[in-house]
């Protein structure tokens, strides 16, 4: 991971630049048969079901096999299933290696339940409608390795539930959950992923949600002590005509050069991040449309390690940002915009050594709190006076505190205000 390290001049004039630009899941696009080149298993399962109240189970065991489901369904008290395993150890008997599952399902509670056991296999789940439910899980704790595995789920509707849980190392994970969010609940995606003691390389989780009242939670814990790290979790909720209340976003990774990214559209979000471990990077934007009216957002940003970076960026009235960081060479930094009608607040806890801190908050009626603990530490607040972005409306009715500590001197401890980011189970 690259990191930026940034003079206190530079700390003054500067904005934000947040290194990456949020991916774009696309809908997905069932593919042909896979097994052309198979040598070993070649099974290929092709099932097609309409009507309501159908059932399909599929079991192959080996190399390079293919299924294809697809059921039509109109009522939820008559849901269709779908059960599909796919598995082979990789040691010592034959390898669950290069399976595909195809499944998509139209109408309303729906499930499927698809397990595949080995490396690189591919699952493609899609379903329309309302209160579906989708389960995938590639690999397992012990003994079966899972490494290079993708699975893709899609979702066009509300009410719906995806949940994928990944083991071992190099996967890739995405949940697309397009809704409406018409007098109603909306979606929730939970991405787990896990790297046992083989290689350990990095994971991807990618999802994002449309419509209001969503919940999305990744988890990517590469062992403690770390093994590895290198994961990358990203979190969008909002598009498609930008209509992004209520949402709710949790990351939390373990490891070195973890990256996390949440964006949020519009009001009343909240999202947590969590990383322990070293050279992790943190990053939230809310309210992203600018609107000044908007607001009520939440971040909590943690981190336990050495030249980490929490960065928060919040548009709107009435935003809450906590920062905690504890290690050595971490950098923080908040932006808060408007704020006219009901301030914004910011806080900010380093412990440890050679810490920066930076907050900038416009308009007025802002409050804003720094508190580092140890040598060399930088802070910089700036309010009702903006450096790049809209102007600051006149008035005043801001505060700020700023607390600096030397870890030799006998003084009250700081208070650890949170021992870690919000935990949320559905």
């Amino acid at each position: 991971m690259k990191r930026v390290i940034m003079s206190a001049a530079a700390l003054a004039i500067g904005g934000f630049v947040f290194a990456q630009t949020p991916q774009t899941i696309a809908p997905i696009v069932q593919q042909s048969s896979p097994t052309a080149a198979a040598t070993i298993g070649g099974n290929y399962s092709d099932i097609d079901q309409k009507g309501i109240g159908s059932d399909a189970k599929v079991q192959q065991q080996g190399t390079a096999n293919a299924s294809f489901i697809e059921q039509t369904g109109t009522d939820v008290a008559n849901r269709n299933s779908v059960d599909v395993l796919q598995w082979g150890n990789v040691q010592p008997s034959i390898s669950g290696h290069l399976n595909y599952s195809d499944i998509k399902q139209d109408g309303a509670g729906n499930d499927f339940m698809a397990t595949q056991q080995g490396d690189e296999n591919e699952i493609l789940g899609l379903q329309n409608g309302l209160d579906n439910a989708a389960l995938v899980q590639q690999g397992a704790t012990s003994p079966q390795q899972a490494q290079n595995n993708l699975a893709k789920v899609d979702q066009d509707g509300k009410d719906n539930y995806a949940e994928v849980q990944q083991r071992y190392d190099d996967n890739e994970a995405s949940i697309l959950q397009r809704n409406d969010a018409v007098a109603g609940v909306g979606n929730r995606s939970y991405q787990d992923q896990r790297s046992n003691p083989n290689q350990s390389a990095g994971q991807v989780a990618i999802g994002e949600q449309w419509g209001d009242n969503n919940e999305a939670v990744q988890i990517q814990d590469s062992g403690s002590p770390a093994l590895g790290g290198g994961n990358h979790a990203e979190i969008q909720q909002g598009d498609a005509t930008t209509e992004a209340t209520g949402a709710f976003a949790q990351q939390v990774q373990s490891g070195a050069t973890n990256e996390a990214y949440a964006t949020q559209y519009l009001s009343s979000d909240e999202s947590y991040q969590e990383q322990l471990g070293t050279d992790n990077k943190a990053v939230v934007e809310q309210n992203t449309g600018g609107i000044s009216s908007g607001g009520n957002n939440l971040v909590e940003q943690f981190q336990d390690g050495d030249r980490n970076e929490a960065r928060s960026d919040q548009n709107g009235n009435g935003n809450t940002v906590n920062q905690e960081q504890y290690g050595q060479d971490n950098f923080s930094s908040v932006k808060q915009r408007y704020g006219q009608d009901a301030g914004n607040m910011a806080t900010s806890i380093q412990d440890g050594s050679l810490n920066n801190s930076v907050i900038n908050q416009q308009s007025h009626g802002n409050m804003s709190m720094v508190d580092q603990t140890g040598d060399g530490q930088t802070s910089l607040i700036n309010q009702n006076n903006p450096t790049t972005g809209a102007a600051a409306a006149a008035g005043g009715y801001n505060t700020a505190t700023v607390i600096q500590r030397n870890a030799n001197v006998a003084l009250t401890p700081q208070t650890r205000r949170i021992a870690a980011s919000k935990r949320h189970t559905f």
